[in-house]
């Protein structure tokens, strides 16, 4: 006998949740909202995922693996390995220019910090997210658009370091826009990476090796 299809898949419901979660925050979210959210009742959700924890659980896995199609598509008409990895470097900044989105964010990673399996996850999703930022930069360092001074592994290191650290300055300090202030952040950065390679080519204008030519 075949199983029967569902009428309301997974994605759905984890959707709801996710923005449910970032408006209102973790301590707010329950079951019975995500449910009135999703257009479903509480029972389908305790069916579907046995509890408000292993809902967590679910998203954090969803995160996980949203990570590499979302780089992957964030660098959609990047024309160089650099411009490349700065856009993978922002990847996931759009959906939190809200200081309410953002606290909700960090709220819900603070809870991610004090369970093994989320924290697993977590980590999962961090070097996973580095992972693509080391293969990217090493690829700019191959081109000659970043120095060989530094590994690309800890180029990737500094610009998850740094995007990490915008965010949560931001949150408790939500002056202008984040995005516009990561993207000013990381371009400091990776102006900084190339000017390095002055030491080893001949001088260039200050900000050449990562002007808008290399950034599209």
């Amino acid at each position: 006998m075949m199983a029967r299809p569902r009428v309301i898949d997974d994605e759905r419901l984890l959707a709801a949740a996710q923005g449910l979660l970032y408006e209102i925050g973790p301590a707010a979210f329950t079951l019975q909202r995500v449910a009135e959210r999703a257009g479903v009742s509480a029972a389908t959700l305790i069916k579907r995922f046995g509890s408000k924890q292993q809902l967590f659980l679910a998203l954090n896995r969803r995160w996980v693996d949203s990570i590499t199609p979302g780089i992957e598509a964030a660098q959609a008409g990047c024309r160089t390995p650099l411009a490349r990895l700065r856009a993978a470097a922002l990847w996931g900044f759009d959906d939190l220019d809200s200081p309410a989105n953002t606290a909700n964010q960090l709220a819900t990673l603070a809870l991610d910090l004090q369970d093994d399996r989320m924290r697993e996850l977590l980590a999962e999703g961090w070097l996973t997210f580095e992972h693509h930022l080391t293969e990217l930069a090493a690829a700019a360092i191959e081109a000659g658009e970043l120095g060989h001074d530094r590994p690309a592994a800890q180029i990737a290191r500094i610009l998850l370091a740094t995007c990490e650290g915008t965010r949560i300055t931001w949150c408790v300090r939500p002056v202008g826009s984040l995005v516009a202030r990561a993207r000013a952040d990381v371009d400091v950065v990776l102006t900084a990476l190339a000017a390095e390679l002055e030491r080893d080519g001949p001088a260039r204008t200050p900000g050449s090796a990562c002007d808008k030519r290399h950034l599209a």
